[in-house]
């Protein structure tokens, strides 16, 4: 064929194409909707990726600004600096700042923001940078919770100084701290000062040091592999999940066109000529819903920056755009397009178009093939997920192994469709009528199904991933959750009477001092070595303090009271063993001098054991009566004092009490940070759930719903010609309520199972692929994700299908 006659071909398939297209708008609008999204999605994401955090470049910016080093100001390494580097002091510490309400500590920096050095830290949102010491910066963030405006006064700093507010700015690494900030000669509390250092381009030096360096902050490359594999295998699915929603429109078009077609082949078209037809409408509506996705992208990019901004908690600064991105989503959108109509127009092959004219009934008999090339796809999807579902695995291997695997059970849909047949037998009237529908027409059934199992699919791996656990970090309790532990230079600050005011806010049951002995250290019998990654093994061997005192301190590091045993066994000058690796057979041994080696011999004290494997650190390992620790000379000094609640303070609670140590450290003239206290939090699992995960959550769940409404939507209209021939008979409308119901639960709830099926295994070789995290189930949401869909389908079904005479036109009488 020339070249001529080529494009011809295509100008002519355009032409019945966009015609087609204008007549049947719903379908057309269906299908244009389904590409639009995600090259709207990838336009925005792409956009805001290349000018938020695109590049580890962007990361260390936000940071470090243009530094390249970041060091104490009396470190050594500022010695050995070459000549020609650039340095500019940094001071980044806490300050004492008085609210409406009461004193708060807040975190400070005192720089000069509009030095070179500092360019990309921060983010003048009005006003101008502070000059002197009366002047100062705040956060939006502390604007925003101060009720502050240009020109308002503040009291801040250690000691207090009246501050007017010149600036409202933002930190780039996160727009959401609040914070302050004053000029580099003017800080707010006596804290070590830092140094930024930009050192001369090409001088090949490097730190030997443990200071914050821009090369340092980039990602290692084990988190590069892993954010590859999670970029791979999330547009990889998309991908596949937008070919398989568009390609079930086209394939019911396909064959709800084939009047056009065989009208078109009567006229002298060729099969591949027919095709075109088909292909160009992917062209067609693909091209234009990358257009609009793109230019609509762009426009929201452009409009939703202060939301963008708060998504990502990084600034939009010197914003670009990606045009070469920009270009590959349009492309992609449209390859995408064409990818969707090429199936539909492959099966059109072989096919007697010309006989569609006389009512020919869809025969299609590609099942074989269909589920051979399912079953080996299925195979080579298990081989690839098994060898990248490991930390040496390869993304692009996991990425293609998942979308293997969704494609394998697509093409094994049909046979399995056909395979269902028998079971109409033994089913109620509608749902057998239904059945037997979809299996005749199974490959439009099998179309519809693949668009609900591709968004299941989705949904299920992206649940299991976001559900996974990171491996806990070997961690050590400090003390039992909730209570509030106060350093003994903050108690003797406080005294008697502040401690009073300072458990006062909280739900305090005691505020208890505690006092340890100093000149006696108990060894520990149990060999502990073997699990040198439990976190209770570091607990135990640090939980040694022998406190000395009654009944409360076993209730502080027991949380009940004592039993009848253990204040029995302090009256008779026994030990409470709080720590039971530190008692063999009902005793514990004290040596003298100390943790280090000593002369002297061993005591060897009776004990009784309190709790067993459960470590706090900061609390006492055991307890012996006054008594029994003057009979052994025990030399005591103040630990600290421990207020155990009756639960754990919650954020207003604590920030009174730290009014009272704030304002105690004001009067007493303190001028470094301010010391505050917390209360001890509970270990939590850590999962893998952020921003983005719960973004792309949402996504899921909306492409699955649109599946399943595409779903209904297409069984809904197969079924027209048949609920006519049922309302012909006789048949009441409920009846026909029924039968639709009953179709598009079958087609929905089948996808469903088989979009769990094929979720499963791309999502167990990430968590593999991930070393971090482990595998956790979460079952509320597969549950939702399992009968949510096929619920809302059939009560969709069973409600916009009318009660009266369907309607047919004139080429749907012939089917």
């Amino acid at each position: 064929m020339s070249a001529a006659g080529w494009f011809g071909s295509w100008r002519v398939a355009l032409r019945i194409t966009r015609r087609s297209a204008l007549r049947h708008r719903a379908r057309s609008a269906l299908i244009l909707l389904l590409l639009f999204v995600p090259a709207y999605a990838g336009t925005v994401l792409l956009a805001s990726w290349s000018n938020l955090s695109g590049t580890s470049a962007q990361n260390a910016t936000f940071t470090m600004g243009q530094a390249d080093l970041i060091v104490d100001a009396d470190s050594p390494i500022v010695a050995t600096l070459p000549s020609g580097s650039r340095a500019l002091g940094l001071t980044q510490a806490r300050t004492v700042v008085r609210g409406p309400d009461d004193l708060r500590v807040s975190d400070y920096e005192a720089t000069d923001p509009e030095h070179p050095l500092n360019q990309g830290r921060y983010v003048l949102r009005s006003g101008r940078a502070p000059d002197g010491p009366a002047e100062v910066a705040v956060t939006r963030a502390m604007a925003d919770e101060l009720g502050l405006e240009l020109g308002g006064r503040l009291t801040a700093g250690m000691p207090q100084r009246e501050l007017t507010v010149v600036g409202v700015i933002d930190w780039s690494r996160s727009l959401r701290a609040t914070g302050l900030l004053v000029p580099h000669d003017a800080p707010l509390s006596a804290a070590g000062g830092k140094l930024m250092v930009q050192v001369p381009p090409g001088s090949g030096w490097s730190p030997q040091h443990n200071g914050s360096y821009r090369e340092r902050s980039a990602p290692t490359a084990a988190e590069r592999r892993i954010e590859a594999a999670a970029t791979v295998l999330v547009v990889s699915f998309a991908g596949t999940q937008v070919v398989l929603l568009v390609g079930a429109a086209f394939t019911v078009g396909a064959v709800r066109q084939r009047r056009e077609l065989a009208l078109v082949a009567a006229a002298g078209a060729t099969a591949a000529q027919v095709r075109k037809v088909v292909v160009a409408g992917g062209m067609l509506l693909g091209a234009i819903a990358a257009t609009a996705g793109v230019l609509l992208g762009l426009a929201t990019f452009a409009l939703a920056g202060p939301l963008i901004e708060r998504i990502a908690d990084h600034p939009l600064t010197e914003v670009s755009i990606p045009a070469g991105q920009m270009a590959g989503a349009a492309g992609v959108t449209l390859l995408l397009a064409v990818l969707a109509a090429v199936l539909p127009a492959r099966a059109l092959r072989g096919r007697p178009l010309r006989g569609a004219l006389g009512g020919q009934r869809d025969q299609s008999r590609l099942d074989r093939v269909a589920l051979l090339v399912g079953v080996g796809l299925i195979a080579v999807a298990t081989v690839a997920l098994l060898v990248s579902g490991n930390p040496e695995g390869q993304p692009a291997v996991l990425a293609a192994g998942g979308v293997a695997l969704l494609l394998g059970v697509v093409m094994c849909t049909p046979a399995l469709v056909r395979a269902s047949a028998p079971l109409a037998r033994v089913l109620p009237m509608p749902a057998r009528l239904a059945l037997r529908h979809a299996v005749r027409h199974r490959l439009r059934t099998a179309a519809a199904m693949a668009a609900v199992l591709a968004a299941v699919a989705g949904s299920v791996a992206l649940a299991l991933a976001g559900g996974a656990r990171a491996v806990a970090v070997p961690s050590q309790v400090a003390a039992r959750p909730g209570q509030v532990l106060v350093p003994p230079e903050l108690a003797d600050l406080l005294g008697t009477a502040g401690l009073a005011r300072l458990a006062a806010p909280l739900p305090a049951r005691a505020v208890v001092p505690l006092r340890t002995a100093d000149n006696v250290f108990p060894t520990v019998f149990r060999d502990l070595s073997d699990s040198t990654t439990d976190p209770t093994v570091f607990g135990a061997h640090e939980q040694r303090d022998i406190a000395v005192g009654g009944a409360e301190v076993v209730r502080l590091v027991t949380g009940r009271a004592a039993t009848t045993a253990e204040a029995a066994a302090l009256d008779r000058g026994a030990a409470v063993v709080f720590n039971d690796a530190l008692a063999a057979s009902g005793h514990v041994t004290l040596l003298p001098g100390g943790p280090e080696p000593s002369s002297a011999s061993p005591t060897s004290l009776p004990a009784v054991v309190a709790a067993q494997q459960e470590y706090f650190v900061k609390l006492p390992g055991m307890v012996v009566s006054p008594a029994t620790a003057q009979r052994l000379g025990l030399d005591t000094q103040p630990r600290q004092v421990v207020i155990d609640p009756t639960r754990t303070p919650d954020a207003a609670e604590l920030d009174q009490a730290n009014a009272v140590l704030l304002q105690a450290q004001l009067a007493a003239g303190k001028s470094r940070s301010p010391a505050t206290v917390a209360a001890v939090e509970p270990d939590r699992d850590t999962g893998d759930s952020t921003t983005m995960y719960y973004l792309l959550a949402g996504v899921s769940l909306l492409v699955t719903l649109v599946a399943s409404a595409v779903a209904v939507g297409l069984a809904a209209t197969e079924l027209r010609p048949d609920l006519a021939t049922m309302a012909a008979v006789g048949a009441t409308g409920r009846t026909r309520r029924r039968i639709a119901a009953a179709q598009a639960g079958f087609i929905v709830g089948a996808g469903t199972l088989l979009g769990l099926v094929s979720g499963i295994g791309p999502a167990a070789a990430y968590v593999g692929f991930h070393v971090e995290l482990r595998w956790h189930v979460p079952w509320l949401a597969l549950l939702a994700v399992v009968l949510v869909p096929p619920v809302l389908a059939i009560v969709a079904a069973r409600g916009l299908t009318r009660g009266g005479l369907p309607r047919l036109r004139g080429h749907e009488r012939g089917r």
